[in-house]
């Protein structure tokens, strides 16, 4: 009898600790809302971080917002720009306002470097399979590069397009306008390696 107690309160530890790891992998935007209400800033900001970095666009937003704001954690425009740009290719239009703001404070180059950080962020998210990278990622080559890549553009389009996302289909078509034969050869060749890349 001991022996089956002692088991049944393993078993209860264990089940304990799954229910603790599954709500921590559920936070979401509500729960940084409350910790912000509550003033437990800094335990806020340390979820709004794990969020952004899981590429969830309405965390990005809160966090870019903040950043500038610089009310509960010190002001970083670099990193404002970062999120909310992230935001923006993830469809969150309201997005643009924060970019604007931030265009007055940030030099062309810190809106290169920052842009090009982003990018390298959002290839490792899809070569995490994460689909909303994909397309962010489209975008960004294609409104935010300059001159845009078109080439790039395509490519992540088509491999957006091979993973099931049927709205990117219509984007990759018209892309797919612009390209030349060699251009559309690169483009294609260049699908195919970075889609096996994610689907190994």
């Amino acid at each position: 009898m001991k022996k089956f107690i002692n088991i049944f309160i393993i078993y209860l530890c264990f089940i304990g600790s799954s229910f603790s790891l599954a709500s921590e992998k559920k936070a979401n935007i509500q729960d940084i809302y409350k910790l912000l209400q509550e003033k437990k800033f800094e335990e806020g900001i340390n979820t709004l971080q794990i969020l952004s970095n899981q590429n969830d666009i309405n965390a990005q937003l809160l966090y870019s917002k903040i950043l500038f704001s610089g009310d509960i954690t010190p002001q970083d425009f670099e990193n404002s720009y970062f999120w909310g740009l992230s935001a923006l290719l993830g469809g969150l239009k309201n997005s643009s306002n924060i970019l604007e703001k931030l265009n007055k404070y940030l030099t062309e180059e810190q809106i290169e470097k920052t842009t090009k950080n982003l990018k390298d962020f959002l290839e490792k998210r899809a070569y995490k399979k994460d689909k909303r990278a994909i397309i962010q990622i489209a975008k960004l080559y294609e409104k935010f590069t300059e001159p845009p890549d078109i080439i790039n553009a395509y490519t992540w389009y088509n491999i957006a397009v091979a993973q099931g996302i049927k709205t990117a289909k219509s984007k990759r078509n018209e892309v797919l306008e612009n390209l030349n034969e060699k251009d559309l050869l690169d483009a294609q060749t260049l699908s195919i390696k970075l889609f096996k890349k994610i689907n190994d």
